[in-house]
């Protein structure tokens, strides 16, 4: 979403790209029964690999709305146009294959992106102070509403998956036709978490704040990456901190989830920032397999949500005479029979995914060829 009259910053590419790639090798392993541990969600409370790629991309938004050429709070018809097309993307994505309006999940993935895009890039141009602010009210409110304040349809306060207030207020607006498939009483990226991650692209803009500040005085980029790598580590300290009394939870999106993977995410965009103030094969070798997914996040995004949900619904002839998707014969054939393991051959299915859509990216990139929004 940077503006294109201004340098692309290779190591916010590399940033996005590395959890792009992240989110295409955890939502298309071969089998959803043989994962190996890193690579699922934590069941509830807690934080694994897998619950730092969603974090990641909310923070890169907030770093790419921060180093826009000219504020992007200013253009408010531009905003409204990416967040509205990032929605109906997400729809789209939930409507295809299931071709069923009635039953159509309206909070996502992109949902969620567009979301906190959009109140994002209309607070930037706000004063930092106000910026920080908010950001505290967001963090410290939610806490307090869930901590301590009952929602309506409970006796008490509670982090419970069905009786929480994103939990009831996902029922009251969207109906439980309407929300995740494998609950129907709440939903991982629902509204209330959906407010609450608006504070992880805010911190996000407070680093791409960083990286302008540096440029405007001449700070060497290697300093303003210390200075990430500094900021990264006390947030860590600080969510584990907040942890014990307020839960780290990626589907509540709690403060201290907040907190916690930002620090993760400022502790890479640094070590990014660092490698972009190096030169030589080192920088370029680890650089090279991110550009790509991050110059067309929403591309691969869409394009591989796409092709997951066409493998499951062609179908063609089994052994037994039974019908099976193309999927399940691919991962089949392909990979369950030579692999030591279930979770390996799993893993090598997703990887094996992941590569051929590194292979289209890379050609799109030499090609100059990306998907704006």
């Amino acid at each position: 979403m940077e503006n294109s009259t201004r340098k692309r910053l290779l190591s916010l590419d590399a940033l996005r790209g590395f959890t792009v790639a992240g989110m295409i090798l955890v939502n298309n392993p071969g089998s959803w029964s043989a994962m190996y541990s890193p690579l699922r969600h934590a069941k509830w409370n807690g934080c694994t690999p897998t619950d730092l790629v969603f974090p990641f991309f909310l923070f890169s938004v907030g770093v790419s709305v921060a180093l826009s050429s000219a504020p992007e709070g200013k253009n408010v018809p531009k905003i409204w146009r990416r967040s509205l097309t990032l929605f109906g993307i997400g729809l789209f994505l939930h409507w295809f294959g299931e071709w069923d309006l009635s039953g159509l999940r309206i909070p996502g993935v992109l949902q969620r992106i567009s979301f906190v895009y959009l109140f994002t890039a209309l607070l930037y141009p706000l004063d930092r102070k106000i910026r920080v602010s908010i950001l505290g009210a967001l963090l410290f409110g939610y806490w307090i509403l869930l901590s301590f304040i009952a929602p309506p349809d409970s006796a008490v306060p509670n982090l419970e998956p069905s009786s929480n207030w994103g939990a009831w207020l996902d029922r009251m607006i969207f109906g439980e036709a309407h929300l995740w498939k494998s609950s129907r009483t709440w939903d991982p990226e629902g509204l209330l978490g959906s407010i609450s991650a608006v504070s992880t692209s805010l911190l996000g803009t407070m680093f791409g704040d960083a990286v302008r500040s540096g440029e405007r005085k001449n700070v060497p980029i290697s300093k303003t990456a210390f200075y990430c790598g500094a900021a990264g580590l006390l947030l860590l300290v600080l969510g584990g901190l907040w942890n014990p009394i307020f839960p780290i939870n990626k589907s509540l999106w709690t403060s201290s989830y907040v907190v916690w993977t930002a620090g993760w995410a400022a502790l890479l965009f640094g070590f990014f920032l660092f490698l972009e103030s190096r030169s030589g094969a080192i920088k370029n070798a680890i650089f090279f397999p991110w550009l790509s997914f991050g110059r067309n996040a929403i591309l691969v995004f869409f394009g591989s949500g796409i092709l997951a949900r066409s493998l499951n619904l062609i179908t063609i002839p089994g052994e037994t005479g039974k019908s099976a998707s193309l999927k399940h014969f691919l991962f089949q054939k392909g990979f369950a029979g030579w692999a030591s393991t279930p979770e390996f051959a799993s893993f090598s299915y997703a990887l094996a995914n992941l590569l051929f859509w590194f292979a289209i990216l890379y050609w799109l990139d030499r090609k100059k060829l990306y998907w704006k929004i």
